[in-house]
């Protein structure tokens, strides 16, 4: 055997026995991270079969503007996902003071609602409808107001933070220069008086309508305002309306209910003022009356003369 045949000899053996050592070596460690090649597939799997809880509250319009004294309707979807089984999960939103809530579902007439069954199962949110309004006494100011609403079933919660924006406190009140609501009016003469119109919110009123009734009334009563129109009402102005009521000769004496509303065209304020008025009857016929009473009683007693002869 020559020299150059063992070298290659020796050379071919050590690179056999590199080779087998990297090889049981690169088993070793895939052996012990696989845990013979079955524990991490099952792992996988398991943790795909039993994700987390997880609880998800959106809303496509958490921010709503409006003027005072309207509602804010707000949908907020539902997801819930990775339970084992339904579960019922708590309602609950935080309103600024001044400010009602209540909820119902999305969909149709429902009534309130505090708390929601959710089924982790289903591929599709639920909805809810959140509406905010303001208490009926106070009327809000311009600004900002933050709503939260919150679902929660034990530690696990969610919650969305919304926005009411009020653009503008639309107001309008009547009143008389005296504060009296009360008048007198002789039947088949006309009688004016005076009320007041003021816009107390915090924008312009335009093209105010004003009008006025008298509720059962007899035929033939007219009633007019003058202006019956108002072209712009400025925050904060007033502007004197003139009532003219003319009661038809025949009405009775008694009292009647006078109103007297306006409103402006985008219907997004009213007032109205109700005045009581006392119809009397003209000073002629009211000598009329005494005339007749008198020749009543002038006839019985003529009656009673001449029966009382015989």
């Amino acid at each position: 055997m020559t020299r150059k045949t063992v070298i290659a000899a020796v050379t071919g053996f050590i690179a056999m026995a590199l080779i087998t050592t990297c090889l049981i070596d690169i088993h070793a460690v895939s052996a012990a991270q696989t845990g013979n090649g079955q524990d991490v597939s099952q792992n996988i799997l398991r943790d795909d079969a039993q994700p987390a809880e997880k609880l998800e509250l959106t809303c496509q319009y958490p921010a709503l503007s409006s003027y005072a004294g309207l509602n804010y309707a707000y949908t907020v979807s539902v997801t819930y996902s990775g339970g084992k089984e339904s579960k019922i999960f708590d309602l609950k939103a935080v309103v600024p003071e001044g400010f009602v809530s209540t909820i119902a579902p999305g969909y149709g007439e429902g009534q309130e609602i505090a708390a929601i069954r959710l089924d982790a199962s289903k591929g599709y949110p639920e909805t809810l409808k959140l509406t905010v309004r303001p208490v009926a006494w106070k009327v809000p100011l311009p600004g900002e107001y933050p709503v939260t609403f919150e679902v929660s079933s034990g530690d696990l919660k969610s919650s969305i933070l919304l926005k009411a924006i009020v653009t503008a406190n639309y107001d309008i009140k009547m009143t008389t220069p005296d504060g009296r609501l009360n008048t007198e009016a002789t039947a088949g003469q006309d009688h004016n008086f005076t009320v007041t119109v003021a816009n107390s919110g915090s924008a312009d009123l335009d093209k105010i309508e004003v009008s006025c009734q008298a509720k059962d009334r007899p035929n033939g009563w007219t009633v007019t305002c003058k202006p019956d129109k108002i072209d712009t009402l400025k925050a904060g102005d007033t502007k004197e309306i003139q009532v003219t009521v003319r009661p038809s000769e025949k009405t009775i004496s008694g009292d009647y209910m006078l109103t007297v509303q306006a409103e402006p065209e985008s219907k997004n304020a009213f007032t109205n003022l109700q005045i009581r008025t006392t119809v009397l009857t003209p000073t002629i016929w009211g000598w009329v009356g005494v005339g007749i009473v008198v020749l009543v009683v002038l006839a019985l007693a003529v009656i009673f003369i001449r029966f009382g002869r015989r």
